[in-house]
């Protein structure tokens, strides 16, 4: 099916259509046939597609989804910060984080969910086979809705060392700040230039900004380095492949997606996902394995 728009949203006439992504772009989401595979085992008789529509468009697409009666929705870039102020009530863990990525549609009021952080933490968790917890962790692009949200959430588990990067320092710097407030870690905001200093001090680095850092300044990585790119591609990403060359363990975040996706299910349809199923459907649409 064509890419949704806010213009044939409104035209919609589809009683199997009631679960959608919204972001702008969205043609590259791999969400449908993960979320599809799984309705597809469970004989749901549900589908998933893509909506693309601007920051500007947002409400009124939201509108549009509630009187159509769609079961809930999922949302990403640009739209993860925005959603919080479109929503009827927040779960208190979006609230923390202060994003959205996942809506609920029950009796035409919109509850917002945040599945990112869990998400990326199970990611790594079984990428690397480690306790995410324990780390010392920087954050590049922490100034952005999906660093923000990452660094809240880790900021959460109380990591020992926090370590925000942002092109833009001055977001990194406000976000140190109110986390250094609410959490026991050492959070601390560092200039993007002093990157290849910081992989020194940190275990795990995760990339949470969508054109990467120049990999020049990641020649301080070495084997012992853990390193989580939340972008992910078909082949991987080159931040990935630049990071197993040089011998550390490296993933993109095509895992993260796999996981969001399945707390985000078991959101709205109140039961386990079927988390091989929509697996294999994820792996399949990516060409992996």
């Amino acid at each position: 099916m064509p890419v949704l728009t806010l213009d044939t949203l409104r035209e919609l006439n589809d009683p199997d259509l009631r679960l959608v992504v919204i972001g702008d772009p969205i043609d590259h989401s791999l969400s449908p046939p993960m979320h599809n595979g799984g309705l597809k085992f469970l004989h749901l008789p549900f589908r998933y597609e893509r909506l693309r529509v601007t920051p500007k468009e947002l409400g009124a697409a939201f509108e549009i989804l509630r009187d159509k009666n769609f079961i809930g929705w999922n949302l990403t870039l640009p739209h993860k910060l925005l959603a919080v102020d479109l929503l009827d009530q927040l779960d208190p863990l979006a609230e923390r984080l202060k994003a959205v990525n996942t809506v609920v549609n029950h009796s035409h009021r919109l509850f917002g969910f945040n599945t990112d952080g869990k998400g990326l933490v199970a990611a790594i968790s079984e990428s690397f086979q480690c306790n995410v917890s324990g780390l010392r962790i920087a954050v590049l692009g922490a100034g952005g809705g999906a660093g923000q949200a990452a660094a809240r959430y880790l900021a959460g588990l109380n990591v020992p060392d926090l370590i925000l990067l942002n092109r833009t320092a001055a977001k990194a710097e406000v976000l140190a700040g109110e986390l250094g407030h609410t959490s026991n870690s050492n959070v601390r905001a560092e200039p993007w230039e002093r990157l290849p200093e910081i992989c020194h001090e940190v275990d795990l680095i995760i990339n949470a900004s969508t054109t990467g850092p120049a990999l020049e300044s990641l020649n301080g990585i070495e084997p012992r380095h853990m390193v989580f790119d939340m972008v992910y591609g078909p082949q991987g990403t080159p931040l990935v492949t630049f990071c197993r060359a040089k011998g550390a363990r490296s993933a993109d975040g095509l895992l993260m997606l796999l996981f969001q996706g399945i707390f985000a299910f078991e959101i709205w349809f109140g039961r386990p996902a079927p988390a091989a199923e929509m697996r294999d459907a994820l792996f399949k649409a990516a060409g992996r394995k």
